[in-house]
């Protein structure tokens, strides 16, 4: 029997450069066709690509399907349901465990049509008479989900955070309002709750620190990020997200970096410089991390960009097109099969939306995990102009807006 020192018996950790991916990447299918996926080891320093030792299938997270959204055999077989299922996009999981990236994730679309989002929802504040503003709302910046799966907006303008019940009831505010003392605000722009439900909110104006966390119930807890240019603080925190870990990865827009902070808020590591190279960050907005911790981050000048959680390069997404389609990519968030959503503008800036035919206006863009194109989402009025947006685990997408007759956030359902 080998000794208990021996290096063979101990536990060999993952290579962050040992990665899987899936192909084919997206697929049209009919009702009861098929397609075999595979999941591939991709190749590393001095070794070539091969198959991994072990692969768990499932279909909408489902293992192995079921007769409503397909089955999928043990070597990747994919049958698609008999009856067209609503929604028509169905996520094919693979689940390799030797892998640094354990889920990788390939989409099936049942007809020939993209996918469409239908608006079931619009939740909103008219704009008061002789004000800039609604009774609640002034700027509305940030979207997030609290535990209980509440709506969460920063409102810039308003200095504050609301919340609302998805049914857009209005539950209460969030801190003491506007101020430089901890539990106040001054130009707040993302808000997320962790998985405990305490919620984090940061701060963009001011001469304090960044980040602040309050219990689920709206009970300030602590503050901590300093503002400035050292490791571990921050100028203008944006978007944020956390890891199966508990960690906190926060874009910093002016830094043009990306700080990683423990559960314990202590500042760990950051990544990232100015520029507009692969794995480089050009005002960096939007944030969210997938469920292989992989981290997808958009630049608001572009480019979209997808980075393990050490801050490897891994690839580009959403490019830019002018005159017509993205040239702006503000804040973006992603679903827990890894697809992800950017709210992007024309040349227009702030106020500009893509055209897809005359009357259909693109707030929104979709990609699944691999960066391939997916669908787009357009709010329901033209006068409501995106501000950032949030995906439940249902795939339910909770987009904000503000407009000058109203503003709050819209529903859409796949």
């Amino acid at each position: 029997m080998l000794p208990a020192a021996c290096p063979s018996l101990r536990a060999q950790p993952i290579s962050k450069f040992h990665r899987a991916t899936i192909k084919p990447s997206v697929v049209h299918l009919q009702p009861d066709e098929e397609q075999t996926f595979k999941a591939i080891m991709t190749a590393t320093r001095l070794m070539a690509a091969l198959p991994p030792k072990k692969v768990i299938w499932s279909v909408n997270d489902i293992p192995g399907g079921n007769k409503q959204v397909g089955t999928i055999d043990p070597a990747g077989l994919y049958r698609a349901p008999s009856l067209m299922p609503s929604p028509r996009e169905i996520h094919i999981g693979a689940e390799v465990p030797h892998a640094a990236n354990r889920y990788v994730f390939a989409t099936v679309i049942l007809g020939a049509a993209r996918p469409e989002y239908k608006s079931i929802r619009i939740v909103s504040e008219p704009v008061l008479e002789g004000s800039d503003r609604t009774v609640h709302l002034t700027h509305p910046h940030g979207i997030g989900l609290d535990a209980d799966g509440n709506i969460m907006i920063a409102d810039e303008g308003g200095h504050a955070v609301h919340r609302y019940t998805p049914q857009g009831e209005y539950i209460g505010q969030l801190g003491k309002g506007k101020g430089s003392r901890p539990g106040e605000f001054t130009s707040p722009r993302a808000v997320i709750a962790d998985a405990s439900g305490n919620i984090y909110v940061t701060d963009s104006k001011g001469d304090r620190s960044r980040i602040q966390v309050f219990s689920r119930d709206g009970e300030f807890l602590r503050i901590y990020a300093e503002k400035g240019t050292l490791p571990g603080m921050i100028l203008r925190a944006h978007g944020m997200d956390f890891d199966s870990a508990g960690r906190l990865y926060t874009v910093d827009v002016d830094n043009m970096r990306v700080n990683v902070y423990g559960p314990d808020d202590k500042f760990l590591y950051d990544w990232g410089e100015q520029g507009v190279f692969p794995g480089q960050f050009n005002a960096p907005h939007g944030l969210f991390v997938d469920r292989s911790d992989d981290v997808w981050i958009s630049s608001y000048y572009g480019p979209a960009q997808k980075f393990n959680r050490f801050g490897d390069f891994i690839f580009d997404y959403c490019p830019g097109d002018p005159p017509d389609g993205p040239v702006y990519f503000h804040n973006s968030t992603g679903d827990q099969w890894g697809n992800a959503y950017i709210c992007v503008r024309t040349k227009e800036g702030y106020q500009g939306t893509l055209a897809r035919g005359a009357r259909n206006k693109v707030s929104i863009v979709k990609y699944n995990n691999n960066g391939d194109f997916i669908t787009d989402i357009t709010l329901s009025s033209p006068e409501h102009k995106e501000s950032s947006a949030v995906v439940d685990d249902r795939g339910i997408v909770y987009a904000l807006f503000e407009g000058k007759d109203a503003m709050g956030f819209e529903v859409f359902a796949p």
